[in-house]
C-alpha cells in the first residue's frame, strides 16, 4: 500500500495532470484556472513542428546506436568476466564502475575528454598520429550527438551487465559442458545453449534500453543544452522541458510529454507481448 500510494502520488496524477494541461493553452506562468480549454489543438501543431521533427531524428539516431551497443556490450563484458576471469569480484567492481559515478561527475569527466584543447581524446589522436581528425567533439555539430551518444553508452553499459551477469548465473552448467561434450565449440556454446537460455533477460534488457531512449534528459541537457548549432543534439524530452518551462507553453509541452509517454508504453507493451508468445510457443 506505501508503493502504491507513492506511485499513485509522484507518478499517476502528474501524467493525468499533463494530460488535462495538454488541452489548454496554459502558459506555465499564470494560474491554471485561467488557461482556456483548446482541444486538440496543441496535438495538431505536433505535425507542423519542424523542431520537433530534428529531436525525432536525433532520438531516433541516438536510439539505435544506443540499443546495437549497450546490449551488445553488456553481454560480452559479463560473459568474459564470467567465463575467463579468476578475480572476478574485483571485474565486476570495475565494470560496474560507470554506474557509480554521479551524472554531474560524468558530464564533468566527459566534457574534460571531448575538449578541444587538452582533451584526453584529441590528445590520444594526435600521440597516434591522426591529429587532423582532432575536434571540439561536443562543440561541433557534426560530431555532438555522436560524442553524447557514446557518453550515454559508457554510462548504460553496467547496468545491462548486472543484468546479463545475473542471467549467466542460472544458465545450467550441465548444459554448457554436454555441447561441448558434443564437440561444441565456444561460439556454438553461447549460440545454441547460453543466449536462449538468456531469452527473458534480453527481453527485459531491451525494453529497458527502449525506454531509457526516451528518457535521456539529463545527460544532454548538462553536456550540451541541446546544441550547437540548431538543435543539433536536442533530444524530444529536452524539447518538451524548455517547451514548458524555458518558452512558457505548457500545454503545448505536455501534449509533447504526452504523446511520448502513450507511444513508448504502447512499444514496451507490445515488445513484452511478443516476447511472451515466444516464450510460450
Amino acid at each position: 500500500m506505501p508503493g502504491l500510494v507513492v506511485y499513485t502520488v509522484f507518478l499517476m496524477v502528474p501524467i493525468v495532470m499533463s494530460v488535462a494541461i495538454s488541452l489548454t493553452d496554459w502558459t506555465g506562468m499564470s494560474k491554471l484556472s485561467e488557461a482556456s480549454f483548446v482541444g486538440l489543438k496543441n496535438y495538431r501543431n505536433l505535425f507542423s513542428d519542424s523542431i520537433l521533427r530534428i529531436t525525432i531524428h536525433n532520438t531516433f539516431v541516438y536510439g539505435v546506436i544506443v540499443m546495437l551497443f549497450v546490449p551488445v556490450i553488456g553481454f560480452i563484458l559479463a560473459y568474459i568476466i564470467e567465463t575467463f576471469t579468476r578475480r572476478k569480484s574485483l571485474w565486476r567492481t570495475v565494470a560496474y564502475l560507470p554506474a557509480m559515478i554521479p551524472l554531474i561527475v560524468t558530464v564533468f569527466l566527459w566534457k574534460w575528454i571531448y575538449n578541444p584543447q587538452y582533451g584526453l581524446l584529441n590528445q590520444f589522436l594526435k600521440l597516434i598520429g591522426l591529429g587532423k581528425y582532432t575536434t571540439g567533439w561536443i562543440t561541433n555539430s557534426s560530431t555532438a550527438l555522436y560524442a553524447v551518444t557514446f557518453t550515454s553508452i559508457w554510462k548504460a553499459i553496467p547496468g545491462v551487465f548486472i543484468l546479463y551477469l545475473a542471467g549467466l548465473q542460472s544458465v545450467p552448467k550441465e548444459m554448457e559442458e554436454a555441447a561441448v561434450l558434443d564437440g561444441a565449440g565456444r561460439m556454438q556454446v553461447i549460440r545454441y545453449v547460453v543466449l536462449p537460455s538468456l531469452r527473458r533477460v534480453t527481453t527485459i534488457i531491451y525494453v529497458l534500453q527502449f525506454i531509457d531512449v526516451f528518457r535521456v534528459f539529463d545527460l544532454v541537457y548538462a553536456m550540451t543544452n541541446g546544441g550547437p548549432g540548431y538543435y543539433t543534439t536536442e533530444m524530444i524530452l529536452t524539447y518538451g522541458y524548455k517547451t514548458t518551462f524555458t518558452n512558457s507553453n505548457a500545454g503545448y509541452g505536455m501534449s509533447i510529454t504526452t504523446v511520448l509517454i502513450c507511444f513508448v508504453s504502447l512499444v514496451s507493451v507490445l515488445q513484452l507481448r511478443l516476447a511472451s508468445k515466444r516464450y510460450d510457443d
